[in-house]
């Protein structure tokens, strides 16, 4: 899925009659820097593309004018340049603060959308570190954490600019935890605990019923309840599979039911389990 868009940097413009009133403001003992000047600063670093040196000056802005003119947009710009340098954690905390801080500033649904995002991004870094892993088969906590987020900001704030962005990324994540899902439950049918896959292919059936995993969901409840001695639920499920999956590779010709091939790659692999423990 193509949703790994560029970051989108707040904008909005500074009125000139702001730089008036920063630069012909006199003071008996003026700071090391004024205003104006650790924001254009902060501004030509990330234009520069030096986030990192865009931090410090728009830190420095906030501990020496922490309710100066550009202060607000300050607090903003600080969240673009955290997560331009891969500082979700940071970010998220920054984007946190402003939504306390200012609930009710115009920009809100902004800070809204960049905590979310920050989630998103640091969960995509925490799985890409380990490539040879699918990511159907990595912790998919930060994932629902990001797409709760996600679904908190499209409702407060359904026709900001950047809901489109938001409302793609929902869908690809709900994909990613509905598979991760699956790819749980098939392991648990290969080592032989019925139970356990059957709650995680509810999990899917429920939470996640407009998913593409929903077919082999269905299948692994019907797999699961034969099992577990339970044929009357596992018929149940096999009819809802036939009439929401006709064509599924998951019934044969005679419409009967065809049992799930698990092979060795089932396993997700020692890597999966201790590196994130996500087994319980």
């Amino acid at each position: 899925m193509g949703f790994h868009h560029s970051l989108l940097r707040f904008s909005g413009i500074v009125s000139f009659s702001l730089f008036i009133v920063a630069c012909s403001s006199k003071q008996v003992q003026e700071p090391d820097l004024p205003e104006r000047v650790y924001y254009d600063k902060a501004q030509q670093a990330l234009d520069e593309n030096l986030p990192s040196t865009a931090i410090k000056h728009l830190k420095d802005l906030d501990s020496r004018y922490p309710f100066g003119e550009f202060s607000t947009r300050a607090e903003l710009d600080l969240i673009y340049a955290q997560m331009e340098a891969s500082d979700f954690i940071a970010a998220h905390a920054s984007a946190e603060r402003f939504i306390k801080n200012h609930p009710e500033h115009d920009s809100v649904d902004y800070a809204y959308y960049m905590r979310a995002l920050s989630t998103y991004k640091g969960a995509e870094s925490l799985m890409s570190r380990y490539l040879n892993l699918d990511p159907s088969e990595r912790d998919s906590k930060e994932l629902a954490k990001a797409f709760n987020e996600l679904a908190d900001f499209t409702s407060r704030f359904p026709k900001s600019t950047y809901a489109p962005d938001a409302k793609a990324r929902m869908y690809y994540l709900r994909e990613m935890v509905a598979r991760h899902e699956i790819q749980v439950a098939r392991y648990y049918l290969k080592r032989k605990a019925p139970l356990s896959a059957l709650r995680r292919s509810q999990e899917v059936i429920q939470n996640y019923p407009s998913t593409r995993s929903v077919e082999e969901a269905l299948a692994i409840s019907v797999q699961s309840y034969n099992d577990l001695k339970q044929t009357d639920l596992a018929q149940i499920n096999f009819n809802v599979l036939k009439q929401s999956f006709p064509k599924s590779s998951y019934i044969d010709n005679q419409g009967n039911f065809v049992a799930i091939q698990l092979p060795s790659d089932a396993d997700p692999g020692f890597i999966y389990w201790v590196t994130f423990g996500m087994i319980n």
